[in-house]
């Protein structure tokens, strides 16, 4: 037992020190972004106006805009740049707009309540807290199991004894834990990036660099 969870662990560990280098793309990118927004007047002005935006429109904002960044704009990048066996099937896009666009509504919600439980000041303690929480409760309680079940079952499209048979020959855990690892090495910087801008932009930087994230790993699954 001791062993096998050794091994699942390396394998994660394995996939995090493979998304490190195009992590730290990310990295450089998303700070650029927190630079621009607090050095520049213009991208402060664009950026505040999609923050108003999603206040206007909250929170159909959310669903609708990390259904789009989430599925739609990776399925596209991946249309275009890779090759048919390494992409999605047009298939699955519906469901993928309905798992992301609830993705977003949590999303949404954890930003708002993490705002209640600990203000909206752009100190360390404060994006500390957000970021521990985001990705040591949010993540592996509630975003990991989800993306993997709900990958998992649109995989199968929608079959029950796939889905099933699945998880026996590759158990739950095997799936989450890997994932996890690789999840953190990238997102816990990402994370407290996004935890900069003020709450009502939280949500569409998320969505942002999520599409870069897509954009990133296509570049670098097009070029390995």
């Amino acid at each position: 037992m001791r062993g096998h969870l050794r091994e699942v662990v390396r394998l994660g560990w394995g996939g995090a020190k493979s998304n490190l280098l195009p992590g730290a793309v990310l990295w450089v990118i998303g700070l650029a972004l927190v630079i621009s927004y607090y050095q520049i007047v213009s991208v402060a002005e664009v950026l505040d106006q999609l923050g108003e935006l999603k206040l206007k429109y909250s929170p159909w904002f959310a669903i609708l805009s990390t259904a789009l960044f989430g599925s739609l704009i990776p399925w596209l990048v991946q249309t275009f740049f890779l090759k048919s066996g390494e992409k999605q099937p047009f298939r699955h896009v519906p469901w993928l707009l309905l798992f992301w666009g609830f993705h977003g509504w949590q999303v949404d919600w954890l930003y708002r309540i993490q705002a209640g439980l600990f203000g909206n000041e752009i100190n360390f303690q404060t994006i500390l807290k957000k970021t521990l929480v985001d990705e040591f409760v949010w993540v592996p309680f509630f975003a990991v199991w989800q993306l993997v079940l709900g990958y998992l079952i649109i995989e199968k499209d929608g079959s029950v004894s796939e889905f099933k048979a699945a998880l026996r020959k590759k158990p739950f855990l095997d799936r989450v834990i890997p994932l996890m690892i690789a999840n953190w090495v990238v997102w816990i910087p990402a994370v407290s990036l996004i935890y900069l801008f003020p709450l009502p932009l939280q949500l569409p930087l998320m969505n942002i660099i999520l599409a870069l994230w897509c954009l990133i790993l296509t570049f670098f699954a097009k070029n390995a």
